[in-house]
Parts: C-alpha cells; sequence; structure tokens
C-alpha cells in the first residue's frame, strides 16, 4: 500500500494571513470606495493588487521570446 505524504505549506516572508486591516489597506492602494466592496471579494481585491504589481514591473516582461527561443525550450 502506497502512503502519501503530505506536506504543511510552508509561509515564506511575504505570505501574509488576510486580516480585514490588510483588505482595506489593499482597496486604498487600489483606489477602491468602501461602498464598491459589496460588489467584490476578497480573491478580486488580490488579483487586482496582483496585477496592478505586475503592471508595476512591466520591464521584467519588455523582451518577447523569439521563435528560436521557443525552438531551445
Amino acid at each position: 500500500m502506497c502512503r502519501r505524504r503530505w506536506r504543511v505549506k510552508k509561509l515564506r516572508a511575504i505570505d501574509r494571513e488576510m486580516t480585514t486591516p490588510l483588505l482595506l489597506l489593499r482597496c486604498v492602494q487600489l483606489g477602491i470606495h468602501i461602498s464598491e466592496l459589496e460588489l467584490l471579494t476578497i480573491g478580486t481585491v488580490n488579483d487586482m493588487y496582483t496585477e496592478m504589481n505586475n503592471d508595476e514591473n512591466r520591464e521584467a516582461y519588455s523582451t518577447l521570446a523569439s521563435q528560436e527561443d521557443m525552438d531551445a525550450f
């Protein structure tokens, strides 16, 4: 019989438990008004925050792969 060993996810320094103050901070950083929170979920706010950070680091995505790069991959 094969036993599966479940691993508990180790939290990194950047991983934080989602608390009410953290959610409200992210909403302020995104410019979301408190009345708009009825229309959004916590996951949507987190996704929007992630995309905002990705947009700020656009230079990391400035290079597109060529066909040779894809073939080598």
